[in-house]
């Protein structure tokens, strides 16, 4: 009962002074707000990023030749032993040194097959060609000038699934058959929402040459994916090799590996063991320096995502100012209150009440402000962030309120309302009740 009167004297005390009251209150709300906007643009930023990386990339780990590898610096150290200023292949050339001796060497179907038979920690692999051509629609250029050679192991590798057609066959890759399959992506971009090109002629010219292929089918586009997609159009790996690649036929650009795993020390165990299965069949030398190199592109998305926590840390810290700032307010406000009504504090003690109560009722009054304020933060940062996620297209349904965001901003009302009121709350229990009296 006694606690009763004590806390309905609080609440008396934020009634008499509304305007104050609400003033101090929105402080807090501005403060438990921001904060929670923050921390959940953050998280949807985060999300958003995580997409993007695994539909551009699907988790894979990438091989590629490295063409400024040991036989560069091996020819770079041989042009200046013959005064070669540039060590470019054409000076090398007059100078006698045959082409084959400084050539870099790209990755090889052995290559491809030796990790399908010894790598433990990949599902597939699938080598691939990358190109330019010029390509045409009904008459008109398509905003993709980069072609892809693949083989039907690209669908299981990169998590794809067909939306019209067919993809590549093992069939239409031996006999490097003219066909092609776009992504969806381009497929809406070029040619309008919904269109199903399956049968249509598509032109690629390499060269100033034209061909003439038929498109088989259009890959689903991939949740995350902004713009079009990295690889728009895909044709048999031979056909890459032997009818739009003008360097050497029989071999390939990349090598992308599905890896499921997500945890980083099973990530990079794939990687070297991707790498050593490759240094071994390619008979490099243990501590010679590769002529390829491994990536997982998950690296990527890693990076950036220290960079999104960063940022959302700094933020977060930037908006605890104003969380700061609103604490001082409610304990600026409570000192105040104290001051105002002394004469209350002293008649209060006069009839029978004691310093515990006292104390109770400023404690009281803060707390309640301040989780007033943080009720009211919650709402603004819920609004706030559905608002933010609306208006930027790449967090739309990615910027989330994990529970414990909920917690933490009622808990840190009732931390602040606390802090802030302890001081004023003491000092008013401290006061004599004769001189309360004598001072109203």
């Amino acid at each position: 009962m006694r606690s009763l009167v004590n806390i309905w004297f609080a609440l008396l005390g934020m009634r008499t002074n509304k305007l104050r009251s609400s003033l101090t209150i929105l402080g807090v709300i501005i403060g438990v707000g921001a904060v929670i906007m923050i921390v959940s643009l953050g998280n949807g930023l985060r999300r958003a990023t995580e997409l993007e990386m695994e539909a551009w990339a699907s988790g894979t780990v990438e091989v590629r030749a490295q063409m400024w590898g040991p036989v560069f610096v091996e020819m770079e150290a041989i042009a200046r032993d013959m005064n070669v200023v540039s060590g470019s292949v054409d000076e090398l050339r007059l100078k006698g040194m045959p082409p084959t001796e400084y050539q870099p060497r790209g990755l090889q179907a052995n290559d491809v097959e030796a990790l399908r038979k010894l790598a433990t920690s990949m599902v597939e692999v699938v080598p691939q060609i990358e190109t330019y051509a010029q390509v045409v629609y009904q008459g008109q250029y398509l905003p993709a000038g980069n072609v892809t050679g693949v083989t039907p192991e690209y669908l299981q590798v990169y998590r794809s699934e067909m939306k019209y057609g067919r993809f590549i066959s093992a069939e239409d890759d031996s006999t490097a058959a003219a066909v092609v399959v776009l992504d969806e992506t381009l497929v809406d971009y070029a040619m309008g929402q919904g269109v199903n090109p399956v049968g249509q002629i598509l032109h690629l010219t390499v060269e100033e040459v034209p061909q003439n292929y038929m498109i088989v089918g259009v890959v689903a586009k991939r949740k995350g994916i902004q713009g079009i997609a990295p690889r728009p159009v895909l044709v048999p790996l031979r056909s890459a090799q032997l009818r739009l690649n003008t360097g050497a036929k029989n071999q390939v650009h990349l090598l992308a590996a599905r890896v499921d795993s997500r945890v980083p020390r099973e990530r990079q165990y794939a990687v070297a063991e991707i790498n050593t299965i490759l240094r071994a069949r390619r008979g490099i030398a243990p501590g010679a320096q590769a002529d390829f190199w491994v990536q997982d592109t998950l690296e990527f998305s890693e990076e950036r995502l220290r960079i999104i926590r960063t940022m959302t840390l700094v933020l977060s810290l930037i908006a605890g100012i104003s969380l700061v700032v609103g604490s001082i307010g409610l304990m600026n406000i409570m000192l105040v209150g104290v001051a105002e009504r002394t004469w209350e504090i002293g008649l209060r003690r006069a009839l029978g009440a004691q310093r515990g109560d006292i104390l109770v009722q400023f404690l009281a009054e803060g707390v309640t402000l301040a989780l007033a304020g943080g009720v009211g933060g919650l709402a603004l940062g819920v609004g706030g962030s559905y608002a933010g996620s609306r208006l930027v297209t790449q967090l739309r349904d990615l910027a989330t309120l994990s529970p414990d965001v909920f917690v933490i901003a009622l808990g840190v009302s009732l931390i602040v309302g606390v802090v802030a009121s302890i001081y004023p709350a003491w000092q008013a229990a401290a006061l004599p009740p004769t001189v309360a009296l004598r001072s109203g």
